[in-house]
């Protein structure tokens, strides 16, 4: 089943939040050196920190716990929308450890809207938000965490320094690929991701040159990702990052980043995999590192030591909730072999 829970509008952030018409008192989250003023607006302001741990969110929830909120509007990247997207649903006894996993919280009463900055987690769209926990990147996935509004402005992505542009694009490219690389996609989410893929590779050029068309086509890739990724899940790419991400600290778009070239390798003989670079009329291994190549793409080996290729793929093998809906089976010994392409 295919389907959209978040409206999605194309707009200006003043003129698209004027339009809601909110009302009460609100919280408005963004990251640590955004300031958005909103004049007609009650707003309590928090400002986020990147990656986000289960630490953090009782921090960020102690200086608010006793304001009552009609709507949260988070404005940010993903780790700004994520944790938005936790505290809309706590409450005074809510443990957030217990939030963890899969269809673990009751209900939401909030409003909640998410305003992307950055063109590459699209939780403005979907139903998942990653936190770290005992030194893990672990996910809390609920229908209710979905945002209501997504407002998709190009002009809050201007100006994004380059290995942000490079690193978010290519982890909105990752939703499409690994959504549309899964044994539970359909034929609307293939459509789908046909379509982000190709805003990917249309616009990847014109963002790093900071253009507001190239901006435009990676939140679209963005948004179409988020949307794939909602009605089906991620898969090896994410498994690896997680570990990645949790362990050196690695930012989320950058750890997906590393392992892509190999995972496109693992499914090169694929025959929708090779379809798909008919129908996108692209060699997307070539297309792929030629784009690692001109923007120096960082590698694996500048985070981790031969020596820890085993431990990484024994912690990724145990993702079953990911690896069990890959198109192509995998085994332990396939995934050091990803991870040695990528060092």
């Amino acid at each position: 089943m295919f389907s959209v829970k978040t409206k999605i509008i194309f707009g200006t952030t003043e003129e698209e939040i004027s339009n809601l018409n909110l009302k009460g008192n609100g919280l408005l989250c963004t990251g640590r050196h955004h300031d958005f003023k909103f004049a007609d607006l009650n707003l309590y302001h928090l400002k986020i920190s990147p990656e986000p741990g289960v630490d953090d969110i009782y921090k960020y929830f102690d200086k608010i716990r006793d304001i009552n909120f009609d709507y949260v509007l988070a404005i940010g990247g993903g780790s700004v929308l994520d944790t938005a997207k936790i505290l809309s649903v706590m409450t005074n006894d809510t443990k957030v450890e217990n939030l963890l996993g899969t269809d673990k919280i009751k209900g939401r009463t909030k409003t909640l809207i998410a305003v992307p900055t950055t063109h590459g987690s699209g939780s403005e769209v979907t139903k998942y938000a990653v936190l770290k926990f005992q030194n893990l990147k672990q996910t809390v996935v609920s229908d209710f965490i979905v945002p209501d509004y997504a407002l998709i402005d190009e002009n809050l992505a201007m100006n994004l320094p380059k290995d942000l542009t490079l690193y978010t694009s290519i982890d909105a490219f990752c939703h499409n690929i690994e959504a549309y690389l899964s044994k539970i996609s359909e034929p609307l989410t293939d459509l789908n991701c046909e379509n982000g893929m190709k805003f990917f590779f249309d616009g990847i050029d014109e963002a790093m040159e900071n253009k507001i068309s190239g901006r435009r086509k990676m939140l679209i890739c963005s948004v179409l990702g988020g949307i794939a990724i909602t009605n089906l899940r991620t898969n090896l790419i994410h498994a690896l990052s997680h570990v990645i991400g949790a362990e050196k600290n690695v930012s989320h778009g950058l750890a997906n980043a590393l392992f892509l070239r190999g995972y496109l390798k693992f499914y090169k003989d694929d025959e929708k995999f090779k379809n798909l670079g008919k129908i996108l009329n692209v060699d997307i291994i070539k297309r792929i590192g030629e784009i690692y190549e001109k923007y120096n793409a960082k590698r694996l080996g500048d985070f981790v030591a031969q020596s820890e290729i085993r431990h990484i793929a024994e912690s990724t093998y145990e993702n079953k909730r990911l690896l069990s809906v890959m198109k192509r089976e995998i085994s332990k010994e396939d995934i050091e072999k990803i991870i040695e392409e990528a060092m």
